[in-house]
């Protein structure tokens, strides 16, 4: 095998400052466990940067921050006090030495004299104004005429540099004079921050000039701007996301690393002891494990392990041909049992969600639940149904980038535990569940075939009709052999109410919880209930 290395030229950017795809990923899905979309999340990035757990990356915020500081800096260093000076003690001159001619060469009460005089003599403060009036003038000095031809040429600069003294002259209050040429080269520079700050505001980051911007900021800064420059090409190339269009979307890689971190998140705070596997002593779907074997007893499955079992019995009786295989021999695989189960969470996108970290907590565990059980029980049946006013399917794709319904404030419980119970009903498994997990009482529902909203009789009550009709469909998900497991965010009397007349009909369970709690609740919960049958 041919090991192929390739060197890159130095450009002073590979350091240890470095953040790895991973990493910029996690604080990547952390804004759209909030809801965020996938470019508001980029965006918001980029204005405000990320922190990694050894760095921080600054965003378009603070670098313009050190651009201003630049300028600070400059402003605090030199005065614009000097910056005309030469040019003005040169246009001095060349008036003068054209008066002396005049004087040398026309009579003093001649007409012509005196209104060339008055010319000179009258001419604007302002310089570029005084340029541009003898620029029609006719000098008689042929020296004062070259020397006001050069000054005339800088005209453009001139007037560069009243425009810039006009805008900063307060500002500039140090200690050191700038000259003219001094000046125009500050004024490149303060355009450049200025462009600078327009391609880092716009996004424009491949056209910025790293020359420039490597000068005027710190290298913490400058790196945070390479890393920022990088951030959507880096999760491309990782496969985590893809870009559409002008628009980022996000892989199955991507959506899969999404639950992996909200796993991550939720079993962080609990012990490993508490996080355990589907194990159970009943019977039901199982598997071989290779690598544990164990003597047959009676009524274990026949997995048998033939090299095992024929050592065994060489082992018992070491002389003869045929080997002699007795019962005491046999050697069989030990057998690793789970339940299978159909699980289908509700979860509630009403407009109240929003509200104390609730919905972030919420999908934070659907997304969970969801790669737990993809990766660890991929024989178990897993469905997503999102519900305000209606209730929908959600893919794992879509979960991963939704967000609660904005001034959507209807709770359809009814419908989401309609289409709940419809969906885990499609599977022969004896255990049938659905996993509700909302912060309020219903208040949309269907009669007769049609949609029904109806808001609460008074601050914190219920709202009869619409709870009438969910506990209905409560019943019919019970007598479908339906589990429901409500998980509520809210504790209000009423509420409690409603839940406890939902568990007494169904023999389901609630969990009265915060948003931090949640998912220790729900996910913990879940494991041990898979220990036994549901």
């Amino acid at each position: 095998m041919t090991t192929t290395y390739r060197y890159l030229r130095w450009d002073g950017i590979q350091s240890e400052f470095k953040l790895e795809p991973q990493e910029l990923f996690k604080e990547f899905s952390n804004f759209l466990m909030e809801g965020w979309t996938t470019d508001e999340a980029f965006e918001w990035i980029m204005k405000q940067g990320v922190r990694g757990t050894d760095i921080k990356v600054m965003g378009v915020d603070e670098l313009r921050s050190e651009l201003a500081k630049y300028k600070e800096l400059k402003f605090q260093t030199f005065n614009l006090r000097t910056s005309l000076s030469e040019i003005k003690d040169e246009l001095d001159k060349v008036v003068e030495q054209e008066l002396n001619t005049l004087k040398e060469n026309l009579s003093s009460i001649s007409p012509e004299y005196q209104r060339r005089k008055n010319l000179l003599k009258s001419l604007p403060q302002k310089l570029s104004t005084a340029i541009e009036k003898l620029s029609n003038y006719d000098f008689m000095s042929m020296e004062a005429k070259e020397r006001f031809e050069v000054l005339r040429k800088k005209l453009e600069s001139i007037k560069r540099v009243e425009n810039f003294i006009h805008r900063y002259s307060e500002k500039f209050r140090g200690k050191t004079s700038l000259g003219f040429q001094e000046t125009l080269n500050m004024i490149e520079e303060f355009e450049q921050i200025e462009q600078l700050e327009h391609n880092l505001m716009s996004g424009n980051f491949e056209v910025v000039r790293f020359e420039d911007l490597k000068k005027m900021i710190s290298d913490e800064a400058y790196n945070s701007f390479i890393l920022l420059r990088d951030f959507k090409s880096t999760l491309e190339k990782s496969g985590l996301v893809r870009m559409r269009g002008q628009y980022i979307e996000l892989t199955p890689k991507g959506i899969r690393k999404i639950g992996e971190h909200a796993l991550r998140d939720i079993f962080s705070s609990i012990k490993k002891h508490q996080f355990g596997e589907h194990e159970t002593t009943q019977r039901g779907f199982g598997a071989i494990k290779p690598e544990e074997t164990k003597g047959y007893e009676y009524g274990d499955p026949f997995n048998l392990n033939v090299v095992g079992t024929l050592k065994n019995s060489l082992l018992r009786e070491t002389s003869g041909s045929p080997i002699k295989v007795a019962p005491q021999d046999f050697e069989v695989y030990d057998m690793e049992y789970h339940t299978q189960a159909t699980t289908a969470i509700l979860l509630d996108l009403s407009w109240s969600m929003s509200f104390q970290g609730r919905f972030p907590a919420a999908k934070r565990v659907a997304l969970a639940l969801d790669h737990l059980i993809r990766t660890k029980y991929p024989r178990d049946n897993f469905y997503i149904v999102g519900f305000s006013t209606r209730a929908r399917t959600l893919t794992p794709e879509q979960l991963a980038t939704t967000s609660w319904d904005s001034n959507d404030p209807f709770t359809n419980i009814q419908e989401a535990l309609m289409l709940g119970s419809r969906l885990v009903s499609r599977h022969k498994t004896l255990n049938k569940q659905i996993i509700l997990i909302t912060d309020g009482q219903p208040t949309a529902y269907f009669l007769d075939g049609y949609l029904q909203v109806e808001l609460p009789m008074f601050f914190g009550g219920l709202s009869p009709r619409a709870t009438l009709e969910t506990l209905k469909e409560v019943k019919h998900s019970t007598r479908m052999g339906v589990t429901i497991n409500t998980f509520m965010l809210d504790d209000s009397p009423s509420l409690r109410r409603f839940v406890d007349e939902m568990t007494r009909i169904n023999k389901g369970r609630a969990f009265f919880t915060t948003p931090t709690q949640l998912g220790k609740y729900l996910l913990v919960d879940y494991l041990k209930r898979k220990k036994k049958q549901l």
